[in-house]
């Protein structure tokens, strides 16, 4: 029997310590002439799962809801639905979240199913079932397919070397660009056009390991220190399932394994389900404009003063 494939020795570290994010978002719509706004939903609270915490979380909006649901979508993450009446000439998305993210080594896992320590990847059962979505590709093309192969080639089969390998190889190949707003491109896009934002370089890595096998789905979030940028803005990665070491996450705009410098909002097997916000309004003809502005900081603690309780606020 095959010894399940360990990513690296797991090293404790002397003392644990918890990285934790401040991080203030402030979305702007605004209209040239007062708009009926619709529903609208916000993917913008941070989750809580094996490898980061939220703290705290507010969320306010300016003008004020006539109504504000909130609930786990299907993906697991969580969706605040905002109604508004009268007409608007802007709304302003303001968020306030403290998180504590605690993976300090990412490749301290064992893959336990056989199938998938090598790719192309085949899970068992009933993970296999329950992956299907997130193992599609909606359109297959030669030049993806090719590039797995290559990539499959030179990592000699093995998963996780393949998935480091992948990452670094679209960090070198394709040049990061800042697109603010649009659909991520398509993977062949993205590799016709040797350029791509975070999310592009993310949809072509996801494509790239389902066409190995590997169910892998989109994430949207803040990353501290992904691109030194002077402007903070929402980050993009991908996240690769791997039995027995759950949802990890890769980066390829920067090439690496993701760690305790990212927080993760939301995820799905497509972007559009991942989107930060989502809405549309109705009025007369009129021109709109979408600014932001994010603020992050971030400290150390000691794993005993990281604190167990959690404040969320929304009106």
């Amino acid at each position: 029997m095959t010894t399940p494939a360990l990513a690296t020795e797991p090293t404790e570290p002397a003392v644990q310590t918890v990285r934790r994010y401040r991080i203030d978002h402030q979305t702007r719509f605004s209209y040239s002439a007062p708009v009926a706004l619709d529903q609208m939903v916000i993917r913008l609270q941070p989750r809580t799962s094996y490898d980061q915490r939220l703290v705290e979380f507010a969320i306010t909006t300016d003008p004020q809801p006539a109504r504000h649901t909130y609930c786990f979508d299907l993906h697991g993450n969580i969706r605040h639905w905002f109604w508004f009446d009268k007409s608007h000439p802007h709304l302003t998305i303001t968020t306030a979240s403290v998180v504590d993210c605690l993976c300090v080594n990412p490749f301290d896992f064992i893959i336990v199913d056989e199938g998938v320590q090598s790719v192309p990847a085949r899970y068992a059962e009933p993970v296999g079932s329950a992956s299907r979505h997130y193992r599609e590709r909606p359109s297959p093309h030669p030049a993806v397919d090719a590039l797995a192969r290559e990539i499959i080639r030179q990592s000699e089969g093995q998963t996780i070397t393949f998935l480091w390998s992948l990452a670094q190889h679209i960090q070198s190949n394709i040049t990061h660009i800042v697109r603010d707003t649009g659909d991520p491109w398509t993977p062949t896009q993205t590799l016709e056009r040797g350029e791509g934002a975070c999310r592009d370089s993310a949809v072509l890595f996801i494509d790239a390991c389902r066409a190995a096998g590997l169910a892998a789905r989109f994430v949207s979030g803040y990353a501290w220190d992904a691109l030194n940028q002077d402007r903070r803005e929402l980050h993009a990665w991908a996240e690769v399932y791997l039995p027995g070491a759950g949802w990890r996450g890769y980066d390829p705009t920067v090439g690496l394994a993701v760690s305790n410098r990212h927080v993760a909002v939301a995820s799905s097997p497509s972007a559009s389900y991942a989107a930060p916000t989502a809405g549309t309004f109705t009025g007369p003809r009129v021109a709109s404009e979408l600014t932001f502005d994010i603020q992050m900081t971030t400290e150390e603690l000691h794993s005993e003063s990281a604190s167990e309780g959690a404040t969320y606020v929304w009106p």
